[in-house]
């Protein structure tokens, strides 16, 4: 090794997805992993991991931001949260409900490239046919190979997609290559708007535990069942986000029973959140959080590998637009959870008894690998990008909103102890956070994919 090193990370405890757990140092080089071993050359800078883990930068594959205020605002904010939690990568959910989005694909990359403290890759949220026909475009130009349909819209915020607009959608995202990825909003809207339309008239006021009822389990599984189905026709990779029940679990299970291939998510959230948790309202989103039935059997389905990736479903607001104190029809869903993603994953992690190992795949290497952008994210090996965590898996703190830093003055695991945090955020080969707090300008960049051969997915779900 005759390349001068800028950082070396020493005596930690490697945790490689893949390889497992591995005591060695991280010698750093251009922005990249140069040297994995027992280092004792000299470097610009040295920090020392001794006593901690060392893991690959997590990836958060699912967020939203700009709901509340502007894009670019929010490129900041809630990306700055996300460092100082460990993520330093994120899948970004845009939004156009009408216009063509070869009108604001310029602007997105420009925010993410000046003001994200990580890096990111973008999967548009299709609703027009026009949409659907620039995909190619999309792709093409910008370097998009992810996309979202909505198979039940959200009032007031998204509309949902027929199944005709979903099969023409598939067959599109398909003909890209099989690296091309369909996400697909799983509940059926009808079914959906059936029960909302129940809820109100039969519990105008209620609790967290009612929210359930406005979007039942049985809704995610009949449309897992559906995009499955057109999925197969089209010949195109479905990834099924924030799966959340186990009915929707039942499903996944029978399609891989019978060889179907396919991605499952889950998130943070609803492994660490149930419906009767105290912060009411601060947890509502959609799909709901569920029982506790509901919940280990999700923890079930990452540990045996059924659920492939866990992401956030971060949509960041405010208690004055989030209006827990408007109840049970009033409060709008959505909430922050790019600062306690990590957090949350290690803390319930443990108490369900999860190795460590399983919980880093899937919120690393699995989801870096879906999305085309493995081996430069998602590892710890020579030649990936220089992403690392060091995390104290005893450090236990008290989650109050402002130090997770993000534009949200609540958090959804508001109060609760959780044990294991990020001590440093390395990104791009330099320390960008430690000890709870920024110590770099932003240096996020717009990840731009190409097409992959399909040999390269020959790991995929087997």
């Amino acid at each position: 090794m005759t390349e001068k090193l800028e950082l070396i990370v020493r005596n930690g405890t490697l945790v490689i997805p893949g390889v497992g757990q591995l005591k060695a140092d991280v010698g750093i080089a251009g922005g990249k992993i140069a040297v994995i071993g027992d280092l004792t050359q000299s470097a610009a800078e040295v920090y020392d991991a001794t006593g901690r883990i060392v893991l690959p930068g997590i990836f958060d594959p699912h967020i939203h931001i700009g709901n509340e205020q502007s894009f670019e605002s929010e490129a900041e904010t809630e990306t700055r949260a996300a460092i100082l939690g460990g993520v330093t990568t994120v899948g970004i959910f845009l939004r156009s409900l009408e216009d063509s989005y070869f009108q604001h694909l310029p602007a997105f990359c420009q925010a993410m490239n000046e003001r994200s403290y990580v890096d990111s890759v973008f999967h548009p949220q299709i609703f027009t046919e026009q949409q659907i026909e620039e995909i190619p475009g999309y792709a093409k130009q910008f370097g998009i190979r992810s996309f979202k349909f909505y198979m039940s819209g959200i009032p007031g915020i998204v509309k949902s997609v027929s199944d005709d607009v979903l099969l023409h959608g598939f067959r599109i995202v398909a003909s890209l290559g099989p690296d091309a990825v369909a996400c697909v909003h799983c509940e059926t809207g009808a079914l959906i708007d059936r029960a909302r339309n129940e809820l109100k008239t039969r519990k105008p006021e209620g609790t967290l535990v009612d929210w359930e009822d406005a979007h039942p389990a049985v809704a995610e599984a009949l449309a897992i069942q559906t995009a499955l189905y057109l999925a197969k026709i089209a010949g195109a990779h479905l990834y099924v986000v924030h799966l959340s029940s186990r009915q929707g679990l039942e499903v996944v299970r029978t399609a891989r029973r019978v060889g179907m291939r396919f991605t499952v998510e889950t998130t943070t959230p609803y492994l660490g959140i149930n419906s009767s948790d105290p912060n009411g309202f601060l947890a509502k989103m959609i799909p709901p959080v569920r029982t506790p039935e509901h919940q280990a059997a999700l923890w079930a389905g990452l540990l045996d590998g059924s659920i492939n990736t866990v992401g956030t479903d971060n949509t960041s607001r405010a208690l004055a637009t989030k209006k827990p104190e408007a109840g049970l029809h009033g409060s709008r869903p959505g909430l922050p959870a790019l600062g306690t993603h990590l957090p949350a994953l290690l803390h319930y992690g443990r108490v369900r008894g999860v190795p460590l190992e399983i919980l880093i795949e899937r919120a690393t290497r699995s989801p870096a690998r879906v999305y085309g952008i493995y081996p430069r994210k998602g590892t710890i090996a020579i030649g990936s990008d220089a992403d690392l965590v060091v995390v104290d898996l005893e450090e236990e703190r008290l989650v109050r909103a402002r130090d997770l830093r993000g534009m949200s003055d609540f958090a959804p695991f508001e109060g609760k102890r959780l044990r294991g945090w990020p001590v440093a955020t390395i990104k791009g080969g330099k320390i960008v956070a430690r000890d709870g707090k920024i110590t770099t300008e932003p240096s996020g960049r717009y990840l731009s994919r190409e097409p992959a051969p399909a040999q390269q997915f020959e790991w995929f779900n087997k």
